[in-house]
Order: structure tokens, then C-alpha cells, then sequence
């Protein structure tokens, strides 16, 4: 041992025999110096000796000091000796002394960390199980992922981290070996970790995993599919569409196959996949929920082909044509939606595309204001009841138009309409007071001194300062 070396280490332990927690900035930094003056084998006799007393005390502020030279003081045999050090320790103790065995990175300290997931205190199996995630490798990806599955709250939360944690060019591989022979809950978890490692890689274990005998298993692979799938995988997911039974599997799976499409980055080809099966499917569930995934992607080729069904003789075909159209992400649809309520002869048909062209009116469109209006009095002659009138108020009210201002207006008349009708009224006010600030003002003023909603009369007379400030002085 040099004279440097054997210096270091008589004002240690000088420092630790006359010093207690008061000292602990001291004590970090004199062992830090220390640590780099000796070797591995003499830190090892000497300074993790001396860390490990200090661990073991009931002195918080020297266990913290300790901790925090834990990790920067290098070697395998350190880090052997500080983990056989676990389990003699109290749980405080350990929850610190876990976090900074992660922070070294030594994967010497794994049995040891694997050991003290088992601990009575959740602290220190939630401590452990985050170390886990930092050290460990393919071989902790089944017990990560059991212990997810069994257990909750923070001690869960940390099992899934570390699953997602894990490093190493074998660890994708493990999960999704693990994903066919795991309990169902277990398989939950694998398949989850799929999607927060992005395992693209995983696809066609996930659409064997979509088919599973339970229900949650089937549900979160479709989820799953969603998210690592990439456009190839449509012909497929199609195919896996075709073959489910559950409605709820379905729905699911409807998503999926739009979501993937969605990633396509030409819009007139996402349907592709879909209107390529089209044609030779006859069972008439599963046309249903191909027209519904057209309506989900939103691509005008699939237009014609909901069209044509809305004359399908099959009333199940053109219940899921108007739900597809509903669903358009564009305003194009809204003459096939009027069309359906003015002349069907279903209820449910009539009360769903009515539904569909007040959602659709609302959308960016270049039509004219004074067409978009007239549209939504129409779509008030056909509503069959006072909650579907409200709904197309509600609609209204996004509008930003004195014709839309004076439909609301004519409204308030109507008591059973009267509180969506000053709704709609106020917040169109809102919008067209500068550009025609009488209307908006004689609109407001009867608000003001009729409605029975003191939030919307403050709003209206609030609306009327700011339309006054603005008016040129010849108007007022």
C-alpha cells in the first residue's frame, strides 16, 4: 500500500470515529477521494467495510451518506460484498441500498436483487423489483411477468417498469416465446410489455394470441396490433376480422384494422385491403363490420360501396352503412345521411343518419353558411322528438353565422328547447357580434331579460360590454 493510500485510510476512520451524521457532506467526499486512491481489493477490505457499518446504523444521515458513495466506488467484489450485505439490513436500508445497486449497473448484484423481491415489506420488494428492471436480462422476463400479473398498485406499477426496462438484444425474443405457454393473466402482461417495448417483430404471435381461449387475452393483443402493426399486416388482420366470433373481439379488431390503415400514408389507398375482400364475403356479419371499418378509415374509394348498401335489402347491411357514414371524418356524406332521413322507413335508420348529418354538418366544409342552416331547419323538421331537436341545437351552436344566430333565437320560444336554445344563441352571439353587432345585441338583451340560467345571462351581458365597446357611436 502506497503512503497516499495508507493516509486515505487513517483519516477515514479518524473522520468516522469522531464524526455522526452532522458530517455526512464530509464523509461523501473523503471516501470519494478514498475510492480512487485504493485499489479494488483494499476499497474492498476497507471502505465497504467501513459503508457497510455505516448501513447498519440507526443514523439516517450516515446511511444516506453511505448510499451515496455506494455507487461510485468501482469493482465486482464491491458489489458482491454490498449485495450479501441485503438481507442483514433493515428495510429502509434496503430500499436505498436496491437503488443504488441499479445505479452501479453490475449484474453481479442479480441473485441477490432477485432474492429480495420475495421480502415481507413492499417497499423493498417494489425496490427490488425496480432494481430488477436495471439488471436484469431475458431470464427475468417470466417472473417480471408473473409478478405483474399478481400482484397491484405501486408493486405492480414497478413490475411492469421493469419488464419494460429490461436490456439486451434477447430480451424481445424471451417475451414472445413466453407468450404462447403463459397463464392468461401472465400472457396479459407479455403482450402489454409488446407494446410499450414496440416489438414490432411480434406480429404474428399476436395474432395467434387475438384467437386465446379467454377474453382478456384476445382483447389486449387486438389493442396490441394496433399499436406495432405496420400497413403489410392488413391483409391479415382482415383475415383475423373475418374469423372472430365475440362481437366484442369485433369491435375491438374494427379498430385495429383502421388504426393499421391509418398508417398508410396515402389516404386514397388505406381501404385497399378491405375492398379487396369485399366482394367475396357473403356472410352478412362480416360485411357489416368491413362497411364499418370503412366508415373508421374515412377513405373516399369506400365511398361507392356504403352507398350501394344503403339499398341493400338486408337491414342489418344499411344499419351498418349509416354508422360507417356517420363516422366519415369529411362532410361528403351529408346528402346520403339527409337522404336516409327524409325517406326511410325504419326508425332506428331515420334517428341514426339524422344523428350522422348533425355531426357531419359541423365539420370544416366549403358550403356556404346560409346552405349549412337551411341543412340544420331541415334536420329540425326531421327530428322525430325533443332530444334529438336538442341535439341538433347543440350542433348549431358551433356555427358562427347571424342566420345560425337567428335559427337559435327562434327557439327560445320553445320552453322544452328554450335552455339549448340560449345556449346555442350565446355562444353564436359570441362569434358574429363584431360583424353584425345589432343582431347580436337585440339577441343578448332578450337572453338577459328572460332566461331562468344566471351563468348565461352574466355571459350575455358580458357579451353585450364587449359588442357596445366595439359598436361605431352612430349605431349605439
Amino acid at each position: 500500500m502506497s503512503v497516499l493510500q495508507f493516509g486515505t485510510l487513517k483519516m477515514i476512520r479518524r473522520f468516522v470515529a469522531s464524526h455522526t451524521g452532522l458530517g455526512v457532506l464530509c464523509l461523501v467526499v473523503v471516501l470519494s477521494v478514498a475510492s480512487r486512491a485504493l485499489v479494488a481489493d483494499e476499497a474492498n477490505q476497507e471502505i465497504v467495510q467501513m459503508v457497510i457499518e455505516a448501513l447498519r446504523s440507526d443514523d439516517p444521515a450516515m446511511q444516506t451518506g453511505a448510499i451515496a458513495l455506494v455507487r461510485d466506488i468501482p469493482g465486482e467484489e464491491v458489489t458482491k460484498a454490498l449485495a450479501k450485505e441485503l438481507p442483514n439490513l433493515p428495510a429502509p436500508g434496503r430500499v436505498q441500498l436496491l437503488s443504488a445497486l441499479a445505479d452501479r449497473g453490475d449484474g453481479t448484484a442479480l441473485p441477490a436483487v432477485i432474492a429480495t423481491t420475495e421480502a415481507k415489506e413492499v417497499s423493498v420488494r417494489i425496490a427490488a423489483l425496480k432494481a430488477l428492471g436495471r439488471l436484469g436480462d431475458a431470464s427475468s422476463v417470466a417472473m417480471l411477468a408473473q409478478r405483474a400479473a399478481q400482484s397491484t398498485g405501486d408493486e405492480q406499477k414497478a413490475a411492469r417498469d421493469g419488464l419494460y426496462r429490461l436490456r439486451g438484444s434477447a430480451v424481445d425474443e424471451r417475451i414472445l416465446a413466453e407468450v404462447p405457454s403463459g397463464e392468461a393473466a401472465v400472457k396479459v402482461e407479455l403482450i402489454r410489455s409488446i407494446a410499450e417495448r414496440n416489438i414490432t417483430k411480434g406480429v404474428q404471435v399476436l395474432l395467434k394470441s387475438a384467437q386465446d381461449p379467454d377474453r382478456k387475452v384476445r382483447a389486449e393483443s387486438l389493442k396490441v396490433l394496433k399499436a406495432v402493426a405496420d400497413p403489410d399486416a392488413l391483409p391479415a388482420l382482415v383475415d383475423l376480422l373475418l374469423n372472430l366470433r365475440s362481437d366484442s373481439d369485433r369491435v375491438e379488431a374494427e379498430r385495429s384494422v383502421a388504426a393499421v390503415a391509418h398508417k398508410i400514408e396515402d389516404r386514397n389507398r388505406q381501404a385497399a385491403s378491405v375492398l379487396a375482400v369485399l366482394p367475396s364475403v357473403k356472410d352478412v356479419k362480416n360485411r357489416c363490420s368491413l362497411l364499418r371499418v370503412l366508415g373508421k378509415i374515412g377513405d373516399n374509394t369506400g365511398l361507392a360501396v356504403l352507398r350501394e348498401s344503403l339499398t341493400s335489402e338486408d337491414p342489418k347491411l344499411r344499419d351498418a352503412a349509416i354508422r360507417a357514414l356517420s363516422d366519415w371524418p369529411t362532410a361528403e356524406p351529408v346528402g346520403d345521411l339527409l337522404k336516409v332521413a327524409e325517406s326511410s322507413n325504419n326508425q332506428v335508420h331515420r334517428i341514426l343518419s339524422l344523428r350522422g348529418l348533425v355531426r357531419l354538418l359541423g365539420l370544416d366544409s366549403s358550403r356556404p353558411a346560409k346552405e349549412t342552416v337551411a341543412m340544420y331547419n331541415k334536420a329540425m323538421s326531421l327530428a322525430p322528438s325533443v332530444a334529438e331537436k336538442r341535439r341538433v341545437l347543440s350542433g348549431l351552436a358551433g356555427m358562427k353565422s347571424s342566420d345560425a344566430l337567428m335559427m337559435a333565437a327562434k327557439y327560445m320560444e320553445d320552453e322544452a328547447l328554450r335552455p339549448e336554445a340560449e345556449l346555442a344563441a350565446v355562444r353564436i352571439a359570441g362569434h358574429v357580434r363584431e360583424s353584425n353587432p345589432q343582431v347580436a345585441e337585440m339577441i343578448l338583451k332578450k337572453i338577459i331579460k328572460s332566461s331562468k340560467n344566471e351563468t348565461l345571462r352574466q355571459q350575455a351581458q358580458e357579451l353585450m360590454k364587449q359588442t357596445d365597446a366595439s359598436m361605431p357611436e352612430a349605431n349605439k
